[in-house]
């Protein structure tokens, strides 16, 4: 068998993405003022927003990268996955998409550091990177891909993903912010399948419904047919 790389598309969205995170990350390297004041008032934590009142660092923490492999990652990710969405959506989707993903990764830190305990400091673009493998992953939920050469549906390698970032901690004790990718991770998802819209949830409830009716009418159909009275 025959594999065919396909490289992602570098579109104009991602270009974008990438040289502003890079140029951020390369203001903070060679500007120590620019680097404490980052720390001090731009990156998420439970006492930051609670505490402070920094309700802003629920997103800027976004945009800072602990180092350069931290950020090469994030950009590897974003350029494999984000290219297709970026082809498929308009840029304001786009945008709305990301920076959203990476809000919802910060609520989820800040509120898990209330609920648990701890208040470690998160920065990095991973919301808002998980929030677009999740919107690529629902559009190819059930679509046979080969991801590195191992072929899955885009639901298998969404756990594969989180799974993955589970054993990093649990195993690796590397210092990963799980709450920041889950909370990307479903904000993308609900974005993407329009879960936030009521009327969408309205309709797959009555979608269920009927479901269920149909499924106790046919039970109901074939318990008859069983029964002496039917010839």
């Amino acid at each position: 068998m025959q594999y065919q790389i396909a490289w992602p598309p570098f579109t104009r969205n991602v270009k974008i993405t990438l040289i502003g995170l890079t140029l951020i990350f390369v203001l903070t390297v060679l500007s120590m003022g620019a680097f404490n004041f980052s720390s001090q008032y731009l990156i998420v934590s439970g006492p930051q927003v609670f505490e402070r009142g920094r309700i802003w660092t629920l997103l800027t923490y976004a945009f800072f990268h602990h180092d350069i492999g931290h950020l090469l990652f994030n950009a590897l990710a974003l350029w494999i996955f984000a290219g297709e969405l970026d082809q498929r959506w308009s840029s304001g989707r786009f945008w709305t998409v990301s920076l959203l993903s990476a809000l919802g990764g910060g609520i989820f830190v800040a509120l898990g550091q209330l609920l648990l305990g701890g208040g470690a400091p998160t920065l990095g673009y991973s919301g808002a990177v998980m929030g677009l493998i999740a919107a690529f992953c629902w559009y190819n939920w059930d679509r046979r891909l080969n991801f590195f050469f191992f072929p899955m549906t885009g639901r298998t390698f969404l756990m594969v993903i989180v799974g993955i970032d589970v054993l990093r901690v649990v195993v690796g004790g590397q210092p990963i912010s799980i709450a920041a990718h889950l909370g990307g991770l479903l904000t993308g998802l609900l974005l993407v399948g329009d879960f936030w819209q009521p009327k969408v949830l309205k309709r797959k409830w009555q979608r269920r419904s009927m479901k269920k009716k149909f499924r106790d009418a046919t039970r109901e159909v074939d318990r008859k047919r069983n029964g002496t009275w039917i010839n």
